[in-house]
């Protein structure tokens, strides 16, 4: 029964694959280049998911579902009301989509004309109830592993995870790139309603029943040393050990992740390529190498080491990002592909090298060192995602050239991934561990508990 639960969770990412992978790639394809929204604006709402976890919502997830037990339950009832959260904002988003009346406004008129667009605002209002589900569902489900899973298969299973999850958007991607060849706004609404259940009922089998009921792992951190949140933020603030890797983590993440929600723009303005091409294409070609080197790189971290793995995954985004550029300036689609592979292997590997580190840095305190790791992660998302939005749009408004744009964008890529190959040596887990027992008893201290 064990391995068979071990199983289901590693399926609940796929969920957040269909979801995330329709407002990343198709919605915003959609509001950027068809409803002519400037992309600042779109890349902001998209990054609103992130920005609340920047507001502390993470570390307050992970803190609360250490101490909160709800019917004997310690993560399952925040995985399960983050989830229902995210699928119903998952619904709304298209119709009100539709709804915006900014397109075309100059920068001058933008910010009064937002504050009367209603469905900009109804959009600011669904995004950031995304944030929330968001932010809280995956914090308490990484919670939960770090809980059930143990060091020796956590690379395994996290591996797994987001191999799942990257193989749902590509899939999903040539389903919804298919059905949108024959584009209209009722199929769109459609998309993300029958997503948004599809999603629903994967999560649902992935998580429920996993969790044992007043189990001893559900004990943990309720006891006597159990932190409240301003102990907790107290315990990650004074230790200089634990905010190089939550600055290291956003290093890392922002060049992960910047690209995210520019690929499918960079198809359509440079390019010229219509919604469905764009849907089958990059999703498909990048997302497939990273699926691949995901799940090779994950079942191998216990020989080649999670620092190795995302050194290499590191080389080949650099190189990667860097044929893409290429590419774009000699509108060749071959080099557009072959950068796509190499930039999904590099993906493949960095992502799962870190995602494992940031799972197995955790000191026993899983829910707040997670919650920490996420925190710095979507904040790393929230200033990738705008700020792309924001440098498409200045350089183009200066240059007239979106090629000069995304060359900008993809640069700076470029320099995060070299940034955080240097990070990497002064990065130990034995050293933090060590750091933490101590700042831990300090703050326990403090307070009077012994």
């Amino acid at each position: 029964m064990r391995k068979f639960n071990l199983v289901r969770l590693a399926f609940f990412q796929m969920g957040f694959g269909i979801m995330l992978g329709f407002l990343h790639d198709t919605l915003n394809r959609v509001m950027t280049s068809d409803l002519g929204i400037s992309s600042t604006i779109v890349f902001g709402l998209i990054s609103l998911k992130e920005l609340l976890a920047v507001f502390g919502v993470k570390v307050w997830a992970g803190n609360i579902s250490d101490r909160t037990h709800i019917l004997g339950y310690k993560r399952t009832p925040f995985i399960l009301l983050g989830l229902v959260t995210c699928v119903i904002s998952f619904m709304l988003a298209p119709s009100a989509a539709y709804e915006v009346t900014i397109a075309g406004v100059g920068f001058a008129e933008m910010i009064p004309a937002m504050m009367t667009d209603i469905g900009l605002l109804k959009l600011v209002v669904i995004f950031l109830a995304f944030g929330f589900g968001l932010q809280v569902a995956t914090t308490a489900y990484y919670a939960l592993i770090a809980d059930y899973v143990g060091d020796k298969h956590i690379g395994k299973v996290t591996s797994a995870s987001w191999t799942f999850m990257v193989l749902t958007t590509i899939v999903s991607a040539r389903i919804v790139g298919g059905y949108l060849d024959v584009y209209t706004p009722e199929r769109l609404v459609n998309v993300a309603f029958i997503g948004g259940l599809v999603a629903l009922g994967i999560a649902l089998f992935a998580f429920v029943g996993v969790e044992e009921r007043n189990s001893s792992e559900s004990k943990k951190g309720h006891g006597a040393e159990s932190l409240s949140f301003g102990q907790s933020i107290k315990l990650l603030t004074s230790s200089p050990k634990t905010m190089l890797f939550a600055f290291y983590i956003f290093v890392s993440i922002f060049a992960l992740f910047s690209n995210e929600i520019v690929m499918e723009p960079f198809g359509a303005d440079v390019f010229g390529m219509p919604v469905g091409v764009t849907t089958k294409l990059f999703r498909p070609t990048m997302g497939g190498m990273q699926l691949i080197f995901m799940l090779l790189v994950g079942f191998l971290l216990n020989r080649i080491g999670k620092k190795r793995g995302a050194l290499i995954g590191n080389l080949f985004c650099i190189m990667g990002f860097s044929i893409i550029i290429v590419s774009g300036f000699f509108q060749d689609e071959t080099i557009l592909r072959a950068g796509l592979i190499v930039t999904g292997i590099g993906l493949g590997a960095s992502s799962v090298s870190n995602i494992t580190m940031m799972m197995t840095m955790t000191a026993g305190r899983s829910g707040v060192y997670i919650g920490l790791w996420g925190t710095a992660q979507s904040l790393a998302m929230f200033i990738g995602h705008f700020g792309a939005g924001v440098i498409r749009d200045v350089v183009h408004a200066l240059s007239n050239s979106y090629m000069w744009a995304y060359t900008a964008i993809f640069g700076l890529e470029i320099i995060a991934f070299a940034a955080a190959s240097l990070l990497l040596p002064k990065i130990s887990k034995d050293d933090f561990e060590e750091e933490s027992k101590i700042k831990i008893a300090e703050v326990l201290a403090a307070s009077g508990v012994d």
